[in-house]
């Protein structure tokens, strides 16, 4: 599918203008997300973080006068006084209706694709400094995805448990959750030997489950603790485990602020199948972490000056390996005119631990085995502005430059040669993504213009570009496969009135290539997808929902061969309550 870029983006924005999202502004809407169901299509692009200044203008009166003193002289005289006063009555006064809050709350949605949209959310209060909260998700559909042969359907389901404990020296809290994905492999090659049928059997899924607890301090040189575990298999017997802990510590020293964070980070996994592509059948991986830093503050100014050193130890089949990387960790800003010209500057690195769960949720279409890998990200800089034009207009210009050295890529293969009497698994329909591996730098830069009324109307408008050279990538001849060069979104919110919100999202991902063993690049189109967010309050306990998404995308393929679900429309109800 063939856009044309500037008549495409002008009439999206267009519309989204006239239709910007709402949020209601009570309390109540807040806490249990305002009734607005946030449908996440599957395999969609994430929408990056939008800026938006809010901050109190400041006054300089150069005008003011001081007042004289006044002394004041009353001449008594006695006047004789013929008014009789009327008999005071009471005054009704009604008082403004209070909000009402809820602890609970339940959404269901339906749609077309027989989309299912259900939540859950619940708090129960134990006494006053401890609770126990309770969150299930489940988002489902049956597929129908045009000229799509083989079951397109998909299922993500997750459940989470809490508790949570406050008292006067600390508040601390743990949590425990399990989620469920299941999908189908249906973006087969059409070129390949194995062609898929409607009887073709590609599904596939995967299972993870977690415990983590923090834990913040108060008055204490350990401010925070934060320990995580968490497993994940597939039903390719693939498995993993990682476990983490992350203190931070912070005291004074000769009056200024010393933060000390440490880390440590263990990941291990095996595959006992292969794909056509072959990947280590075991890895481990296990980091420590050490992140000194001063905070330096003044009236126009904060500046952070540290470091990261990272020790790494690596374990794949019989090999091991030990390295150690450090990187720096600054950051500056300057107040050049109060709110309106505030420059800064960020130089960082950090060593990132890829995992099997971290790709599944990228892209979930992987290969039985995959190379896992960390990254070693050895600059990060960016430099840029932000401010106010106005007290509504907030903005920000950024350029930027990375390095990483062992950045993943995902490429996919053309499929097995067919073999007579042989049985054709699930994954050898050039229908699999796999990681490989190369060293990149990049040139980034961009803006974000975001106009806020009151909030009940907002809208934000970012856009980013991006220049990429690949090297030691010879595998996939250094093509930076499925990144674009240029993305932008449009985020708006307009609250009608009490009753009536609408939002909408839109979003362009320019042009990218994308990488197939045995058959080169190949090109995947860019596209516009427009989604819109009707809200209804019924009463204040129910809230009803109209939600259109991919409104102007089309079948798209954001991930090779892989086109995701055309027009959808998906209603449903929040009814939020107290038992």
């Amino acid at each position: 599918m063939i856009f044309n870029i500037k008549h495409t983006i002008f009439a999206a924005v267009a519309l989204s203008a006239t239709v910007a999202i709402g949020q209601t502004t009570e309390e109540e809407e807040d806490r249990l997300n305002g009734g607005t169901i946030t449908v996440v299509k599957p395999y969609d692009p994430t929408i990056s973080d939008a800026f938006k200044v809010k901050s109190n203008p400041t006054f300089s009166d150069t005008t003011k006068v001081n007042k004289k003193p006044v002394a004041y002289s009353i001449f008594s005289v006695p006047v004789a006084s013929t008014f009789t006063p009327a008999k005071a009555g009471l005054s009704r006064l009604r008082p403004a209706q209070r909000a009402q809050y809820f602890k609970n709350y339940a959404r269901l949605g339906l749609g077309n694709y027989l989309n299912v949209l259900g939540e859950f959310g619940a708090n129960f209060e134990i006494d006053r400094d401890s609770d126990v909260g309770v969150f299930f998700n489940h988002n489902s559909s049956q597929g129908g995805i045009n000229d799509v042969v083989a079951d397109d359907g998909f299922s993500d389901t997750s459940l989470d448990v809490s508790y949570g404990k406050r008292t006067r020296g600390m508040n601390w809290g743990i949590t425990a959750g399990a989620r469920h994905q299941a999908a189908n492999l249906y973006g087969g090659y059409e070129f390949a030997a194995n062609s898929l049928t409607e009887d073709t059997d590609v599904g596939f899924n995967y299972l993870s489950y977690g415990l983590g607890g923090k834990a913040t301090f108060f008055d204490s040189v350990i401010k925070d603790v934060d320990l995580n575990f968490r497993g994940t298999s597939s039903s390719f017997d693939a498995s993993e485990i990682r476990f983490s802990a992350l203190p931070q510590l912070g005291f004074d020293i000769l009056e200024t602020e010393v933060a000390l964070g440490l880390e440590i980070d263990y990941l291990s996994g095996s595959f006992d199948t292969q794909g056509l592509i072959l990947a280590p059948e075991d890895y481990s991986y296990l980091k420590g972490g050490l992140n000194p830093a001063i905070n330096l503050y003044g009236d126009n100014y904060k500046v952070r000056l540290g470091a990261i050193v990272n020790y790494l130890n690596s374990t794949s089949g019989d090999l091991s390996d030990s390295e150690v990387f450090i990187y720096p960790d600054v950051t500056a800003s300057y107040i050049v005119v109060e709110e309106k010209f505030i420059p800064y500057v960020r130089i960082g690195g950090g060593l990132d631990m890829n995992s099997l769960q971290d790709f599944a949720d990228e892209n979930v279409f992987l290969a039985p085995a995959i190379t896992v890998a960390p990254t070693d990200r050895s600059l990060d800089a960016q430099l840029g502005f932000k401010g106010k034009l106005s007290e509504n207009f907030g903005y920000q210009v950024f350029g930027g430059y990375r390095i990483e050295n062992n950045r993943y890529f995902y490429n996919k293969d053309s499929g097995s040669a067919m073999i007579t009497g042989t049985e054709v698994a699930a994954y050898e329909y050039g229908n699999v993504f796999y990681t490989q591996y190369g060293d990149m730098n990049t040139v980034l830069y961009g803006a974000t213009l975001s106009y806020d009324v009151n909030t009940a109307f907002n809208l934000t408008l970012s856009a980013k570009g991006f220049s990429y050279d690949v090297e030691n990538g010879d595998a996939f001849f250094n093509i930076p496969s499925h990144l674009p060069e240029f993305t932008a979104d449009l985020v708006g919110n307009y609250q009608i009135n009490d009753k009536w919100n609408v939002g909408t999202t839109l979003y362009y991902v320019g042009q990218r290539e994308a990488f197939r063993a045995g058959a080169g690049f190949e090109p995947l189109d860019s596209f516009v997808d427009l989604n819109i967010d009707v809200n209804y309050k019924i009463n204040p306990k129910l809230t009803a929902f109209l939600r259109g998404q991919n409104l102007t995308g089309g079948n798209y393929e954001y991930f090779l061969d892989y086109p995701v679900q055309d027009l959808q429309i998906l209603g449903g109800a929040v009814y939020k309550f107290d038992f």
